[in-house]
């Protein structure tokens, strides 16, 4: 998903594009000619969207692999490159081509860890740049139920399972490996990366060179008050597109920069490859747009208008619904529609008078709060 046909034409005269076209022309450029840059950033954040986790070492081991090496590897595993309902769809292409460029190919990859179970969807793995430093990538959102019942949970629980194994992976890779950091990722990959550099001993967040979320969302309590985040905020960056609903979730870094996307709605604007690149980095913009500031003050305000108890009542029970029709993940349930739709009606009718009540309630106050702009 990259510019649309009526803009590239424009675009490429100017320069701009997307981070795929950053990597056709700036691909062939070695670091040590060209030092890293915050689509560089970008890209290696995307790579822990795919299951490297499947073939490389772990945490606890310091073997690298050389980045061709390594995709060569993943792109042998059945369904390597099953993209889902989440993520972008041009993520293993630029990842297969990262792999390819003179850029990217010297990087080795290590320490990949994954979790997935009933309550948690984790995985993140670290690169190793020609320079020593490293960069450490968590994973986003991906398409299963349990990672968008634990986004959820961040409206209430501090930490969920996700931002406690995000913390302890950054520690053991940083006493496994000397040397500078970088920490970043895309969408609750954000959110990790910023999580894990704030809770870390105050020594290796010393070593933290950068820490980016790309359209992360916030999180339940204001941490831009701490004392870890002031001074770890001169080395943090936020990006938010400028209609994008995610990266404005929560208690948001108010310093977060924005960015121009040319995707559609929340979901296309959320697209890191609907994101304007221009020479080295994103085109900023002055302010959010206005349909962007309405759609982010309706949800804040549903947000706020619910208790942390109701908000957790919430969360358990809608994703109790989903659970019933069976599916594992958002496509698995898109794809029996009307079998998962029965399901969950079912589930709803069985459900005690008094909970019935509440999400109706819940949902209500949800359809004001986003048709007044969170002045309902």
């Amino acid at each position: 998903m990259g510019l649309n046909k009526s803009n590239r034409g424009e675009a490429e005269r100017v320069g701009y594009g997307n981070c795929l076209d950053y990597l056709q022309r700036r691909g062939v450029l070695p670091f040590r000619v060209a030092p890293f840059c915050p689509v560089d950033d970008l890209i290696l954040s995307l790579c822990a969207y795919l299951p490297f986790e499947q073939v490389l070492p772990g945490p606890r081991q310091g073997d690298w692999v050389p980045f061709p090496q390594a995709v060569e590897a993943l792109t042998q595993r059945p369904g390597w490159d099953a993209v889902g309902l989440i993520m972008a769809k041009d993520t293993p292409a630029l990842v297969r081509q990262a792999a390819r460029s003179p850029r990217f190919q010297t990087l080795g990859l290590g320490c990949a860890a994954g979790v997935l179970d009933q309550q948690t969807q984790f995985a993140a793995l670290t690169f190793r740049l020609p320079d020593s430093t490293l960069y450490l990538a968590f994973r986003g959102t991906d398409d299963t139920l349990v990672g968008w019942k634990e986004c959820f949970a961040m409206s209430y629980a501090f930490p969920v399972p996700a931002q406690a194994l995000a913390q302890d992976y950054l520690v053991q890779v940083a006493q496994r490996h000397p040397g500078r950091l970088r920490v970043g990722g895309h969408s609750k990959g954000g959110n990790l990366a910023v999580w894990a550099a704030l809770h870390a001993p105050p020594l290796l967040r010393r070593r933290i060179l950068r820490v980016t979320s790309h359209d992360g969302p916030g999180f339940g309590q204001d941490l831009t008050r701490t004392r870890a985040y002031g001074a770890l905020a001169p080395r943090l960056v936020t990006y938010i597109p400028q209609a994008s609903l995610v990266g404005t979730l929560l208690h948001q870094d108010p310093r977060a920069q924005i960015i121009q996307s040319h995707g559609v709605g929340t979901v296309g604007q959320h697209d890191p490859f609907s994101w304007t690149v221009r020479g080295t980095g994103f085109v900023s913009l002055p302010r959010r747009s206005r349909r962007g500031d309405r759609e982010s003050a309706g949800f804040r305000g549903w947000v706020d208008a619910l208790s942390p108890a109701e908000r957790e009542e919430f969360t358990q029970v809608f994703f109790d619904l989903l659970a019933a029709s069976r599916a594992e993940t958002l496509s698995e349930f898109s794809q029996s529609w009307a079998d998962s739709a029965l399901a969950v009606a079912g589930a709803y009718a069985a459900l005690p008078p008094a909970v019935r009540r509440d999400m109706l309630d819940y949902l209500w106050r949800f359809l004001v709060n986003m048709g007044t702009g969170g002045k309902g």
